[in-house]
This record gives C-alpha cells, structure tokens and sequence, in this order.
C-alpha cells in the first residue's frame, strides 16, 4: 500500500510534468509565432520575386529603420520639393523603396509586412475589409487602436462593426451637419478672439506657436456638437490622458520584453501606469455618459438629445458586455473614447500643417481669403450653402492631406490565402498601404508632385490623379473614415475665421520636421507669424 508521501510525490511529479508541458506547448507557440512562420512567409514572397532587407528574430527591422530616421536633421529643410519619401515619418520607405523597388517585405517586430503603394492593390486590400472579406487589421495595429480607444467602431470587424457603424453614421449625416455649424463656429471664436488680443497687445504682430490652441478648438467642437456644451472640461482631461497614454503606449512598444507573452501582466512599473491610466479614461468616459443619463432620468427628460451622445443612448440597450453583438452601454462607452480622441486628433493635425503651408504660400493663403471674403462675408453667418462655395479653401485641404496625411500608412492582414494582382498573398501576412508614399508617387500625380499645388484638386478628386484611388486620406472602402463630411466642414470653418482676421506669416523659430505615431504630427509644433488685418 502506497505511503501518503509516496502519493505527495506522484502527485508533485503530475504537476510537474503538466507545468512542463505547458511551458513547452507555449514556448512552441510563441516560437511558431516569431520565427517559423516569419520565415514561411518569406520564402512564400521570395519566391514570387518580392525583396527586402534580412529577416531579424524578434526585433524586425525597426531598430535598423529608426537609426535611419535619427540621420537626419532635427530641422528638415523647408524647401518646395516634397516628393521624398517622409524619411522622419515613414524611414522604412525612405530606407528601402530605392533598394527594393515599388514593394518590399520587411519585419514590424515578428510581424510580416508586404509594403505596397500601386492605387489598384491598395484598393483590392481596403476592399476586402467588408463583412466576410479577405482582409482585416492587422493584430498589433488592432492591439494598439483597442488599447488606446477601446472597443468603439473603428476596432471592431464583421456584424458588431456593421451594426456600430450604422447606429453611428446618421449624426454625420450631411443634413446633420447643418444644425452643427452653430456650434463648431462658437468653438474656434473663443480661441481666435484670444489670438486677436494677443496680437493687438503685440502691437499687430505676434510669432505665436499655435498648436495647442488648435488642439482645444477642435476639442471644443467635439464636445459641443457631440456631447454638449458642459462637457467640454471632462473631455480636455480625458483626451490629456490619452494622450499620455498614447505616449507611455508606444514607449513599451519600442522594448523588446514588451512582446514577450505574458509579460504585460507582470507588475511592472509601467504596466502599472498603464493600467492606471485606462482607469483613469474610463472613469472620465462612464462620467460623461453616467451624467447625462441620469439628468435625463432625474428631470424626466423625454429626449436623451440630439447629439452623438443622445442618439447613442437613444440606440442603447442597458447590458454592458462589449462582446455582445447589440448596441448597448458598453458600445456607448467604448465609441464615446474613440470619438474624443480620434475625432479632434485626425482634424487638428491637418488643421496645423494647413496653416503652416497657408503661411508658406501667401498666394494661396490671398486665394482662399478672397474667396472666403466673397462666399462668408466679414460675419459669422456660416450656413452650409456658403461653406460649399469655398472650393479654393476644400482644394488646399485636400493638398494638404496628400502631402501630410493624418494616418500616412495603414495595415491590413490577409484572413485566408487570396491573389492581388499578380501576387499570392498567403494567409497571415500583412499589407502595409504606403499611403504617404503613393501621395508623393510621379507615376500617379506627376512630374510636379513634389510641388504644393492645390490647383490639381480644381476639378475634383477624381481629375487630380490618376487613377482616383491614389487619394486616400480618410482610407477607403467599406471601412473608410466614417466623419469624412464632418472633417471637411469643421476644417472650412477653423480656416475661414482665421484668415479673414489674419495674415499668416512663415517663423523663423519654425522646426520642420512631421513625425509619426498614432498619427502624423509636426514633432516641434507649428510657429507662424499671425499679422492682424
């Protein structure tokens, strides 16, 4: 008969032998994951003739392409030629298209990307996001956009993003947008009658950095058309922590033990930073919500309103599972966290670099105030037929976005094996769209591409380039950017009351140099000279 130290023992050997096998199934996994099937990929492409810089375990390409980036000057030259390939913003394309020619394969960490910017392939893959289609983001941009703003729309896949998309989509309806302009004028005029003070103490002149002003003008338009006027101050706060988070975020992304399974779990102190400022965001955005649902119900309100926030609770069922298919709390929250971030930062960043290009080219900048001057007058009586009149104002957006595209790249990963063209594309590889790359290619804009000319937007989208598809500011497809007409009118707005007051002016105390991490920024900020008129 077997001693009870004898059953200890067996049962220590049965524990030992299963927690063995659970190291070696997951270091297998983990291996397959960043080694075996990195190099499959590889041979796949290799074979069909697709180049690219040496396979390396774990870390990819990055460190080789970063070092590359820093080669730079921290000031870029300001001259009219932008038809580089972005060496600060994407160093991967500046380093490797001159190598390998018009696609690549490379390394994002083990990630296997296939670097494309032909307009047809890029269209096929932005295609292919529909419900049941080939394509979906890729895992590690999908990690980073979740953790960042949580499981909103932009997240989402198959039937919870159509039905996201759809309760979504009518607050940024065209006839939507008419009772909105009130408000989006309300929310630069505070910012802008501040500028103007500052410039009459100035003595009419003022090198002001303008940034953060522009930042708060478009938070304020998101809070006051989206979830209203009071809102404002829990927004600032909220989107100042995702903003840091953001910054923590990719500061761990760039470690290699950040990648290792597991490890985000450990009690790390900035694991725990993290999870401290997801609290944090989350406590701000349930604030939001939580106030005005019970508003509603304390006053007994028959409307939850007829803003963003309003129409999503009205759509709302009361769970709060966000793996539920319905709409429910839970996509309120999550989509009410994208909104706040994604809505004032694609907006903001263009805004920026509009003015500091409007500042650069002063006949531009005459154009556009003489059509402005024409269409608005000297008021604020903004009404949707005057702000469709200011085309010389859309064309120099839309050249802005092509030169500096808020989201200069974009990753999808092929779901099952499917064909691009003349490629096989296998199950598990990433396509990288090199949207800055193809914005800045001759073959599809030409010779003069590297030159700021809103002319070629004259006659349309459709006639600047060739073909259309080259144009992918707000991406494409079924999972293009759902506030595109939003975006528009808000920018023509900001524009407009900033040129009929001032004159823009270049500032020596500018530093080029656009960067990239959730978007493309301008990593010193933007300094003009605003001269009042």
């Amino acid at each position: 008969m077997e001693t009870a130290s004898e059953v200890r023992n067996a049962i220590l050997v049965v524990a030992l032998t299963l927690a063995a096998s659970a190291v070696i199934v997951n270091l297998l996994a983990f291996m397959r994951t960043v080694l075996w099937e990195p190099l499959r990929l590889k041979r796949v492409m290799q074979r069909q003739g697709v180049g690219g810089p040496p396979f390396r375990f774990l870390v990819g390409n990055l460190p080789e392409a970063a070092a590359h980036g820093q080669t730079f000057p921290e000031a870029l030259p300001t001259d009219d030629d932008f038809s580089d390939f972005s060496p600060t913003v994407t160093p991967q394309y500046s380093l490797y298209f001159p190598k390998y020619g018009k696609r690549f394969l490379y390394w994002w960490g083990s990630e296997t990307r296939l670097v494309v910017r032909e307009p047809e392939l890029v269209k096929r893959v932005l295609d292919g996001m529909k419900v049941g289609g080939d394509f979906e983001r890729s895992h590690l941009e999908s990690f980073i956009v979740t953790a960042l703003n949580g499981k909103g729309v932009h997240s989402l896949d198959g039937k919870k993003w159509a039905i996201d998309r759809q309760t979504l989509k009518p607050f940024f309806h065209q006839e939507a947008l008419k009772g909105m302009i009130a408000a989006m004028v309300n929310a630069a005029a505070s910012e802008i009658h501040k500028w103007e003070q500052m410039v009459a103490q100035a003595g009419g002149s003022l090198d002001y950095g303008v940034e953060t002003d522009v930042h708060a003008i478009s938070g304020k338009v998101i809070s006051y058309t989206a979830f209203g006027y009071d809102s404002y101050e829990t927004g600032k706060q909220l989107y100042g922590l995702q903003t840091q988070y953001l910054e923590v975020l990719y500061a761990a992304c760039r470690e290699l033990t950040f990648w290792f399974p597991g490890y985000r779990r450990l009690p790390t102190k900035r694991n725990k930073l993290m999870t401290e400022l997801d609290a944090r965001i989350n406590g701000l955005v349930h604030k939001l919500v939580d106030t005005r649902r019970n508003a509603v119900k304390q006053e007994q309100m028959s409307s939850y309103g007829n803003d963003l926030l309003g129409r999503m609770l009205a759509a709302a069922s009361d769970g709060d599972d966000d793996a539920a298919l319905e709409f429910n709390l839970a996509s309120v929250y999550n989509n009410a966290r994208l909104v706040y971030f994604a809505g004032q930062e694609s907006v903001s960043q263009t805004l920026n670099f509009a003015l500091m290009m409007l500042a650069r080219f002063p006949e531009w900048q005459d154009l556009a105030r003489e059509e402005i001057l024409s269409a608005i007058g000297d008021d604020e009586d903004f009404n949707s037929n005057k702000l469709s009149r200011l085309k010389v104002v859309e064309m120099i957006l839309n050249e802005v976005m092509r030169l500096y595209p808020t989201v200069p790249i974009l990753t999808r990963v092929a779901k099952r094996d499917t064909h691009l063209e003349d490629l096989f594309i296998p199950k598990g590889l990433s396509l990288e769209l090199a949207i800055q790359a193809m914005h800045r290619d001759p073959k599809y804009w030409g010779e003069d591409v590297g030159k700021f000319n809103p002319g070629r937007f004259a006659n349309g989208v459709s006639k600047a380039c060739t073909p259309p598809q080259a144009f992918v500011p707000f991406s494409y497809g079924p999972k293009n950017c759902i506030a595109i007409n939003f975006t528009m009118v808000e920018m023509k707005i900001i524009v407009s009351m900033v040129l009929r007051r001032f004159q823009l002016l270049p500032s020596p105390n500018y530093k080029h140099h656009p960067q990239f991490g959730m978007t493309q920024t301008p990593k010193y900020g933007v300094h003009i000279i605003l001269k009042a008129l």
